[in-house]
């Protein structure tokens, strides 16, 4: 691993030489502070950071240190922060996105509509946002399409059921699909993977590994540690999905467990951000 020059920074992993670095955040007109989120669609990487969509722009060549975000138009017609959970439709050109408790934005000003939850697309391709309907999909964060289910996989936003994944049915996309009434169809897991009231570790995340195979990541802050600590824990629970023969979503296979602790790396690591999983 190289020395790092910039802190805080982008980790970034070679998988081909297995070296590491820290590179730089990208320069943005965004504003990083309003929750930013990202998403690779069509082989692109994409910030939503309000007021805008921003696309990365390919690697500089080795004599210029720049490395910037190309903006895209139009904005989203809400900021980044109400964000509750989104996905990249299967035909890879579309995301859904879900916000509550918003208004159309004005530039400067931030309103707040507890009233509203809506679910929009956004093509890629055409770049062009549309209005999917006045429902939320019923994740936390990103959820991944699951080609053996024919859904979405993700964890479940409802508070009664936190600890918990569920799948949802997935709309066709615009304009097949434009202006959708209803939300579609999901169900819930069975398996709860975590929310014991007694543990310290809130912050939560999960990805998709391979076909069918969830990794759920859970961190936070040892219990017997104080609120000013960097050590964190971080509990890995590998496991599969299948439809049971009464048609619910059901665990399969033994889970493999993990666990770790760490330091983080700066005072300025974000207290509140969750553990990421990725496969290589």
């Amino acid at each position: 691993m190289l020395p790092p020059e910039y802190s805080p920074g982008i980790p970034l992993f070679d998988t081909e030489t297995a070296g590491m670095t820290v590179w730089p955040n990208p320069q943005s007109r965004g504003d990083f502070g309003s929750k930013p989120w990202y998403i690779s669609v069509g082989g692109r990487l994409l910030a939503f950071v309000y007021p805008f969509v921003e696309v990365l722009a390919p690697q500089p060549p080795p004599t210029d240190r720049s490395w910037s975000w190309d903006s895209v138009e139009p904005p989203p017609p809400f900021v980044s922060s109400v964000v509750t959970g989104y996905a990249v439709h299967p035909d890879g050109r579309t995301v859904f996105v879900s916000v509550r408790d918003w208004r159309p934005d004005i530039p400067g000003k931030i309103y707040i509509l507890k009233s509203r939850r809506s679910t929009f697309t956004f093509d890629m391709e055409r770049l062009e946002w549309a209005h999917a309907g006045e429902w939320l999909l019923p994740f936390k964060g990103r959820a991944y399409y699951d080609r053996e289910l024919d859904a979405w996989v993700g964890l479940c936003l409802h508070r009664e059921a936190a600890g918990r994944v569920c799948c949802c049915d997935v709309p066709p996309a615009p304009p097949a699909g434009a202006g959708c009434e209803t939300m579609p169809a999901w169900k819930l897991g069975r398996d709860v993977f975590f929310g014991d009231p007694g543990s310290a570790l809130g912050h939560l995340g999960a990805t998709l590994l391979s076909d069918s195979t969830f990794c759920v990541v859970e961190g936070g802050i040892p219990m017997d540690c104080d609120g000013d600590t960097r050590t964190r824990v971080v509990k890995m629970t590998c496991f599969r999905l299948k439809y049971g023969k009464d048609g619910d979503l059901c665990t399969t296979h033994h889970r493999a467990y993990a666990s770790l602790s760490y330091g983080v790396a700066h005072e300025r690591m974000d207290r509140t951000q969750n553990p990421v999983a990725f496969w290589m």
